[in-house]
């Protein structure tokens, strides 16, 4: 029988995958995220007027300690809410220092919150435009986690996100190889994945987020057992 503790755990870690990008109209860098989980292709998320996920590109070589720091004196102040973690995202073949911004109300928002972080000393990439690409994201989060299965966790916060643990750390060449490979040989593969790390007393665990709007822990466990055969195979 499948034990079930309830245990929340906050903790943190990164989220890195691929996402369509493009520039926004704006006197410094902005980038958006077309398509936030391109490997689900459900009705439930909607277009929006509002931004989805953004990218400020830094100039600014601050540490991502500081990022936070900052981000939560922004926020306080802020006309309106919003969420911002620090993070890479590459531009031109290089991986430049960003702050995702999710939940901002409206591209409006965008001159204001950009003029509060540089009153609080950040420096940010002189806007240009760029048309669409597919490009790597590393973000720095927190995570409110709900352990429903050893080594496998819901989002408290984010109920369409499960994430499970997997036995080694995999490349981004290897583990979007396996995800290709998977996704041609089940049958429901209507969910996006990417790859994570999150941080327990143990140590540094390497973990795999699926986004799907019914996401179960029955797909999790599925999922774990296709993704750790393939491990096994790719990873000698």
């Amino acid at each position: 029988m499948i034990s079930q503790p309830s245990n929340t755990i906050e903790t943190i870690g990164t989220i890195e995958k691929k996402e369509t990008l493009v520039s926004v109209d704006s006197d410094h860098l902005v980038l958006e995220s077309l398509h936030p989980f391109p490997g689900y292709h459900g009705t439930t998320v909607p277009d929006q007027t509002n931004p989805k996920s953004l990218f400020l590109v830094m100039k600014s070589t601050k540490t991502e300690e500081a990022i936070i720091r900052i981000t939560a004196k922004v926020r306080s102040k802020f006309s309106s809410g919003f969420e911002g973690s620090p993070g890479v995202v590459s531009v031109f073949n290089r991986m430049e220092p960003c702050i995702r911004i999710k939940n901002l109300k409206s591209y409006a928002l965008i001159p204001e919150l950009i003029s509060s972080y540089k009153g609080e000393g950040i420096s940010f990439i002189k806007g240009r435009k760029i048309d669409s690409y597919y490009g790597a994201i590393k973000i720095k989060k927190n995570f409110i986690l709900s352990e429903v299965n050893e080594g496998i966790y819901m989002d408290k916060e984010t109920p369409e996100m499960g994430y499970f643990e997997i036995p080694t750390q995999l490349d981004w060449d290897s583990f979007e190889k396996i995800t290709l490979g998977l996704k041609h040989n089940i049958d429901d593969n209507n969910f996006d994945v990417a790859l994570g790390t999150i941080y327990r007393n143990s140590g540094l665990i390497d973990i795999i987020r699926v986004y799907n709007t019914n996401v179960c822990l029955g797909e999790c466990l599925f999922l774990r057992e296709k993704y750790n055969a393939e491990i096994a195979k790719h990873i000698k």
